[in-house]
């Protein structure tokens, strides 16, 4: 008790301090870290949410690349009908024919892939912007958790200087 009265301990000082210490350390985690922690735990189930409904869009697109197979198929299989009626009827309706049903076929393959690289491109985006902001929370989170000991003698020494 005595060595501590020589290195200056005042001890209401000391329990006030205490005291202080236990409601801002309360306060803090009540109102500080639970709700960052909240905000944390939804955004990563946005971002869990982001990735499902991302692969979802791709198996979408794997979907719709095979019905535009099929579709393509098709509409060839139907062209080549109508290039066999074609031979019959003329050289020149069978030209006619087979040119318009090209250009409908690349034209939904143009748009359909058109479609996939925009869906694709959006959802990239989204993903990049999520990535960014959940980066960010947590990089301001671990600047403000990361104070070593010696900013915080600093900061309890200029406490003590002001009294």
């Amino acid at each position: 008790m005595e060595a501590l009265k020589n290195f200056g301990v005042n001890w209401p000082f000391f329990i006030a301090q205490l005291v202080n210490f236990a409601i801002l350390f309360f306060l803090l985690k009540r109102f500080l870290y639970k709700p960052i922690l909240d905000m944390l735990e939804k955004r990563r189930v946005e971002i869990e949410e982001g990735l499902a409904n991302a692969k979802k869009m791709a198996e979408d697109a794997k979907k719709f690349d095979a019905e535009q197979t099929a579709l393509f198929q098709k509409a060839k299989k139907e062209s080549q009908a109508i290039v066999e009626n074609a031979v019959q009827a003329g050289e020149k309706i069978r030209d006619g024919i087979m040119k318009d049903a090209a250009e409908k076929s690349k034209e939904m393959t143009d748009a359909a892939m058109a479609r996939i690289e925009e869906e694709k491109s959006k959802m990239l985006g989204e993903v990049r912007s999520e990535v960014l902001s959940l980066a960010s929370s947590i990089a301001e989170k671990i600047l403000r958790e990361k104070m070593d000991t010696a900013h915080d003698k600093k900061f309890i020494e200029g406490l003590m200087d002001e009294k």
